[in-house]
């Protein structure tokens, strides 16, 4: 009898002991857990192609359905909320959510304060206007991967695209390529002009490309400018980045001040599918591969050059 009471005051003593250090297992997994946060409420175009680029479905995205339209790729998954407009979302949708950390862009720095009560906040910046977006966007990818606990992910983003660009700059190997004009039309007579500090700059020069642009841009880098500047740009090629608005032709038309461009005149102007021009690595890979496709020897008979 007393070796059997003996033995059960050992056995409470390892229960105890056992069931103690599941607790504090259990305590420290949560604690690692909470460190990393998981569900992501996203604001920012840019932000939420950025964590889709590691994997990751955010909980919610500011005007969501747009993203679809404008951005595109990596796509969202069917389904993800649409928590209201960017730069003023809804706080009532959000909270009910329940996100860990809620992801902004210096647009919408008047919520932040609101958004703030709900959870944590992060804010992703990639446009400056000085230096080159795509090493921003580099460096912001790292930090948010940090963040979310994902840092191998976003090393394997940084690498895939440096050995992306590399690929399609060797199909450009032996294709006498023209400096460029990348443009995005607003309505019928003005213009977006992309410099070296944008996305489709920061892509021209990770190809090897001249952008023909070297006027000073604003912080996003680009210039609004009248079509008729253009004009001044006779040896460059023109690249339209979609969407083309209803009242704007590409037709070489006489009458207009886009139909007597000299690059207009003599078929040097390339169309392109709509790409996301404040966007991060993804963006600027698909604006690459259009670009090259449109350029590529293998492309369309007739060079690539748009038919309108």
């Amino acid at each position: 009898m007393k070796s059997l009471a003996a033995f059960q005051r050992t056995a409470r003593r390892l229960g105890v002991a056992i069931l103690t250090s599941l607790v504090f297992a259990g305590g420290v997994a949560r604690a690692q857990s909470a460190s990393c946060p998981e569900r992501l409420v996203v604001l920012d175009w840019t932000a939420t192609a950025m964590v889709r680029s590691l994997g990751i479905n955010p909980i919610g995205v500011g005007d969501a359905d747009l993203y679809r339209i404008w951005v595109g790729e990596p796509a969202l998954p069917r389904g993800t909320p649409d928590v209201g407009l960017r730069d003023t979302p809804s706080l009532e949708t959000i909270a009910a959510l329940k996100p860990d950390l809620i992801i902004v862009s210096p647009l919408g720095a008047a919520a932040r304060p609101s958004l703030q009560r709900i959870a944590p906040t992060r804010e992703v910046a990639v446009y400056s206007g000085t230096g080159d977006p795509l090493r921003h966007a580099e460096a912001e990818l790292e930090a948010l991967a940090k963040i979310v606990g994902r840092e191998a992910q976003g090393r394997a983003v940084i690498t895939q695209a440096e050995t992306e660009f590399a690929s399609l700059r060797q199909r450009l190997t032996g294709t006498a390529m023209p400096r460029l004009l990348v443009i995005q039309f607003l309505d019928k007579r003005f213009v977006r002009v992309y410099g070296p500090a944008s996305l489709f700059g920061g892509a021209l020069q990770r190809l090897g490309l001249t952008n023909a642009w070297s006027a000073p841009t604003n912080g996003w880098g680009f210039a609004l400018v009248g079509v008729e500047r253009l004009a001044a740009f006779a040896d460059a090629e023109i690249v339209v980045v979609d969407p083309l608005p209803s009242e704007a032709s590409l037709a070489p038309n006489t009458d207009s001040l886009w139909g007597n461009l000299p690059a207009v005149r003599q078929g040097r102007v390339k169309r392109l599918a709509a790409t996301w021009p404040f966007g991060d690595l993804t963006a600027a890979q698909r604006f690459a591969h259009l670009l090259v496709d449109a350029f590529s020897k293998n492309s369309a008979a007739d060079g690539g050059n748009a038919r309108f």
